[in-house]
């Protein structure tokens, strides 16, 4: 280990060793410990967890206390400084790192995943057709000037008006036209363009982003018991709303004056004819009402045939032989007589 003093110019840079073998011998300790159980180690986020149970005979009370817990915490610190040692190790800026594995315990996060941005008009655009996006250089050849000049800012490729003092002219265009303002006309217009569409964008983020907000304070809000009535709103929230449709019922009791006029009109609707009767659907109904009628009564006759057949007789006998099985005193009875 070298401890090391920033060099001044009256003196110079002094540089002092501190030899660990003798410091760890004066102490009377040692980088070697041995653990019955082994520690578990997470060096990605410099952490180690001591999984045996500590026993309250061991651990004492008072200064016992606090001693024993002192030198269990500087073992298995010592274990994890071995283990961050024997990684391999680099020099940067003359001081010794070394690269830390990736942490194997997992963190909750304190926020949210961030949602991912919109794509802008051009972005969309270009992953449809799909077009790569491309640097291109920052220098451009000026024929010119037959130099290489930046493609933007002072001094671009082609922005001297000394050099583009002459246009050329269409066949087909006008010969008194400002050829040369209109070119001007035309850069003003594209980098106009150019910073609408960008602030359209923006104002594209910003409502996604407070439409999200709201939604999160409206569901936060509806979420207690009062509906956010006895919460402190902000300036311009709005008062939250119950979703779903909701029943006014008539009061069962007091003022009959509505109910009445209610039934009256029912009354007097259907009495002129104004009520519409599905026929189809009314004679499907009674049809099926029918069909039901007519299975139970031949369901009936099915069963009295049956009973017709076997003779009054023995319908008797049949039915005087299962109330005796189910009936009690008859059981008993027949016990008795044949004990």
């Amino acid at each position: 280990m070298l401890a090391t003093s920033p060099a001044t110019q009256d003196a110079p840079m002094v540089v002092s060793t501190i030899n660990v073998d003798e410091l760890l011998k004066s102490t009377g300790r040692s980088i070697q410990v041995d653990k019955e159980v082994p520690l578990t180690l997470d060096v990605g986020n410099l952490t180690a967890f001591d999984m045996v149970p500590v026993e309250m005979a061991t651990l004492g009370q008072g200064k016992a206390r606090d001693a024993y817990l002192l030198k269990l915490t500087r073992e298995n610190t010592q274990l994890l400084f071995n283990s961050l040692f024997s990684l391999p190790t680099s020099t940067v800026e003359k001081v010794k790192c070394v690269q830390l594995p990736a942490p194997t315990t997992k963190l909750p996060r304190e926020k949210p995943i961030p949602k991912p941005k919109l794509p802008t008009k051009w972005e969309a655009f270009a992953k449809s057709k799909g077009i790569l996006k491309k640097k291109r250089g920052r220098m451009l050849y000026d024929e010119v000037a037959e130099e290489w000049k930046p493609r933007f800012g002072y001094n671009k490729a082609g922005g001297d008006k000394e050099q583009n003092w002459v246009v050329e002219v269409p066949g087909n265009g006008d010969p008194y036209k400002d050829w040369l303002g209109d070119k001007e006309d035309k850069t003003k217009e594209k980098v106009a363009k150019n910073e609408f569409q960008r602030l359209q964008n923006i104002s594209k983020q910003i409502k996604v982003q407070s439409e999200s907000i709201n939604q999160t304070v409206k569901q936060a809000n509806i979420s207690t018991a009062s509906l956010g009535k006895f919460q402190e709103k902000s300036k311009d929230e709005k008062k939250a709303k119950a979703k779903g449709k909701h029943k006014k019922f008539d009061p069962v009791s007091g003022n009959t004056a509505s109910e009445k006029e209610k039934s009256l009109a029912l009354i007097n609707k259907i009495a002129s004819g104004g009520v519409s009767v599905n026929k189809e659907k009314a004679a499907n109904k009674e049809l099926g009402a029918t069909i039901k009628r007519s299975r139970e009564a031949e369901r009936e006759n099915r069963t009295n045939k049956r009973r017709s057949k076997m003779g009054v007789k023995a319908q008797t006998n049949h039915f005087d032989m299962k109330k005796r099985e189910v009936s009690g005193p008859g059981k008993e009875r027949k016990k008795r007589h044949q004990i």
